[in-house]
């Protein structure tokens, strides 16, 4: 798979790395992404969606490694990994204490991190260190981009080719224990791993 897109991977891995946003088709919904580190970049996400700067960014991540970088677990680290070895990579957005999350991705210091279930763009992730922030593309409060004909639409740096899944992520809190969304995996799928081992 990942030899299909070489050229494209290179363009948008470049593209983030100059301060750029792009597009990219998930296994869920089509996603806006820039590097984590890039506040400026961060904050275009926001105006382009129209978005209220305290609504935090989600965090895609190549690999469990990466995750745990970001992540200070505590005793929820039982009860994460029990969630990312069923649901990852996938349609499952963990929201947990987060280690050095800038204010401009989250103001609590909490992170929502998901390991995408899409080859490319774990590539893509890997070759930013790992990780960047994401959410969907569309303004806020509209349904999400559902083609790359929309998505050129929008004013970014650069358009990944292709479709996206369908679904947004499901989202859990692990510090409350709860589902804050039902999405691309149903409810009754999490409780049974949200309860005490």
């Amino acid at each position: 798979m990942l030899e299909v897109y070489p050229k494209e991977l290179n363009e948008a891995a470049e593209a983030l790395r100059k301060g750029g946003i792009v597009a990219f088709p998930t296994d869920t919904v089509w996603g806006v992404l820039a590097r984590l580190e890039d506040e400026a970049a961060c904050r275009r996400i926001y105006a382009l969606k129209g978005r209220e700067e305290t609504k935090p960014l989600q965090v895609l991540v190549a690999d469990l490694e990466s995750a745990l970088r970001l992540a200070d677990l505590g005793p929820l680290e039982a009860r994460f990994l029990r969630l990312a070895e069923a649901f990852w990579p996938g349609g499952l957005t963990l929201v947990v204490p987060g280690k050095g999350i800038p204010p401009w991705i989250s103001q609590d210091g909490s992170v929502g991190l998901r390991m995408p279930a899409h080859d490319l763009l774990r590539a893509l992730l890997r070759r930013l260190g790992g990780y960047a922030a994401a959410t969907s593309l569309n303004r806020s409060g509209e349904p999400p981009v559902r083609t790359e004909t929309e998505a050129r639409g929008f004013p970014l740096d650069y358009v990944f080719p292709g479709e996206a899944g369908g679904l947004a992520s499901s989202v859990v809190d692990l510090r409350t224990g709860k589902v804050l969304r039902e999405g691309a995996i149903p409810k009754e799928a999490l409780l049974p791993y949200l309860q005490d081992a």
